[in-house]
């Protein structure tokens, strides 16, 4: 187990570590051009460091003013289960809330891996499809 309140989350990442991160969990191999583009055009990111290293990361892609994407919410193998994941995803709420304008809400949405639908149902988002949001969409390009 990890002392939780010797996490530090951070709103920058290098290049290196981000793509060692996301190889080290099985998403998407990037080349250093592909995630620096990446890092550059993230409106928000949480970079979290236990004991030096970066053990979880989430990014967030918004306009700020109506609508929101969370995304590559990851957690280092070796630190899951120690509710790294349920701090990142309550951070980059409170950012999102923090941000928005007075009296606008925010539509915040995610890609979730099969059989993590519960994890973040704890925090509030439902499935799709239902009844107010209608089917989520996605293309493949």
């Amino acid at each position: 187990m990890i002392e939780k309140d010797k996490i530090i989350f951070q709103e920058s990442i290098s290049v290196k570590k981000f793509c060692e991160l996301r190889e080290r969990v099985g998403f998407q191999a990037l080349t250093q051009q592909q995630a620096q583009r990446v890092l550059e055009n993230t409106s928000f990111l949480l970079n979290a460091v236990y004991n030096g290293d970066t053990v979880g990361l989430l990014r967030i892609l918004t306009d700020m003013g109506t609508d929101a994407y969370i995304t590559d919410v990851i957690v280092h193998q070796d630190y899951q289960g120690n509710g790294i994941g349920g701090l990142l995803i309550q951070k980059a709420l409170s950012y999102l809330k923090e941000h928005s304008f007075g009296g606008v809400k925010i539509a915040c949405s995610l890609y979730a891996n099969p059989g993590k639908e519960r994890f973040y149902e704890k925090y509030g988002f439902q499935k799709l499809p239902n009844d107010k949001y209608g089917y989520g969409m996605l293309i493949e390009l």
